[in-house]
């Protein structure tokens, strides 16, 4: 009797075992349907909005957020942060159609503070460290993800179409290479640092404030203006104008 109780026994474990591998295997076989499901519904908002006419999602965007699914740690959450919160939505997007709108992402709030009291530094082309964006969900999320590794704080700065579109003309004009809009729109000479790099100083106006993407706080610069043109402005342009 005692032997085949112990052979019970073992086979009620050996059965036992089995049980929970099938169990486990099964929710794991379910979560994966889950996030298929996920992506399927994600594929699905990005399609549409490819057939709007009206869409600002470039090609190459478009592609390169559905190479991120393919990604095995993507959780089809588009992002856990408060980017997409109302109220940041309304900070960053507010009077859309008149502004150019960049963001700047940095991990200590002190420099945050120091750019909307003194400026935005940037060391010869300014898209180095500023990222364009424009009111597109689909494509905030996408750019955030690529850069919110370099810190929680994230810089906004506006500047109004009206005055970026006419040094643009004017740069286009006279076929200046190497020359950015932001470069002409700085009131003090730019210094050169030790690796001979031109460091220039973006006036303070054109910083909306930043915002931090964790909690979701907002902070001000209560000297924005991003229809700020300083005289300098024009000076700057004029000796571009007798380089080239």
């Amino acid at each position: 009797m005692m032997d085949i109780a112990n052979i019970l026994l073992r086979f009620s474990v050996t059965l036992s075992g089995e049980f929970l591998v099938i169990l486990a295997l099964f929710i794991y076989i379910f979560y994966l349907h889950l996030q298929l499901a996920k992506k399927n519904i994600l594929l699905k908002s990005i399609y549409e909005r490819i057939e709007k006419p009206d869409s600002k999602l470039a090609k190459k965007d478009i592609l390169l957020f559905l190479e991120n699914l393919k990604n095995p740690e993507f959780s089809g959450k588009v992002t856990k942060d408060k980017l997409l919160d109302k109220k940041i939505s309304d900070f960053l997007f507010e009077n859309d159609k008149d502004i150019k709108l960049f963001l700047h992402y940095t991990s200590r709030k002190e420099v945050a503070d120091k750019i909307v009291h003194d400026g935005f530094k940037f060391v010869n082309s300014f898209y180095k460290t500023a990222e364009y964006i424009y009111n597109d969900e689909l494509y905030l999320v996408h750019r955030h993800h690529e850069h919110k590794q370099y810190g929680h704080f994230v810089i906004v700065i506006c500047i109004q179409k009206e005055i970026y579109e006419r040094y643009s003309d004017e740069l286009g004009k006279i076929k200046a290479k190497n020359i950015s809009v932001e470069q002409i729109l700085t009131e003090k000479a730019p210094i050169t640092d030790e690796n001979s790099d031109e460091i220039y100083l973006l006036p303070k106006q054109f910083i909306k404030g930043y915002f931090d993407y964790t909690d979701g706080t907002i902070t001000e610069n209560p000297d924005f203006n991003s229809s700020y043109h300083s005289p300098v402005f024009q000076e700057n342009l004029k000796r571009i104008k007798t380089i080239h």
